[in-house]
């Protein structure tokens, strides 16, 4: 039920920053003018802030979903890469917001990085995607094919942090691999 709530309000987002950036899109086509040597374009469009996220609630919020529509957001709106881990840090709240204090100043621009030491933080690992795979089980109200998705994501997200392959004998490396530990 959970997962199924969450992945509607998601796509509803999605849709939602899709239409409002249709509707700069087109106000930024009707706003633009060539400039006095007639041979470039000035947008007049004032500089409107480009996300309006809620912040990541850490007894709520699954870090996963939360990234993976940030970065969403992110992409739509063009937000150059170099900034998403500065405006990402406007969300964050105790735990996740101490994993940023705690980085350096040349670390903290690194996206991926941060990234990174937030979902070890918060146990998003190669065990912890593991965990979820073994141990999901179909919860209320969700329907087989959304627990199959479900059970794809961590599926996928497993073996992405263990590094193999979106192969065949990738995945049959990770199975065996898993059956040793």
């Amino acid at each position: 039920m959970n997962a199924q709530r969450e992945k509607e309000k998601d796509d509803s987002e999605l849709q939602n920053l899709q239409l409002e950036l249709n509707t700069r899109v087109r106000v930024s086509q009707s706003n633009t003018s060539v400039d006095g040597n007639n041979d470039h374009a000035v947008s007049h469009v004032p500089n409107i802030k480009l996300t309006k996220l809620p912040p990541f609630h850490e007894e709520k919020d699954d870090l996963d979903a939360y990234l993976n529509r940030l970065e969403r957001t992110y992409r739509a709106f063009s937000v150059p890469q170099g900034q998403w881990s500065f405006r990402l840090a406007r969300f964050l709240q105790v735990q996740a917001l101490d994993v940023y204090q705690r980085m350096t100043d040349e670390e903290v621009g690194d996206y991926d990085l941060l990234k990174n030491n937030l979902l070890n933080k918060f146990r998003l690992t190669e065990g912890g995607y593991r965990k979820r795979f073994k141990s999901a089980r179909i919860e209320d109200g969700e329907t087989a094919e959304q627990f199959v998705d479900r059970l794809k994501k961590y599926l996928t997200k497993w073996r992405e942090t263990v590094g193999f392959d979106a192969t065949y004998e990738g995945l049959q490396n990770m199975i065996l691999r898993d059956q040793f530990s």
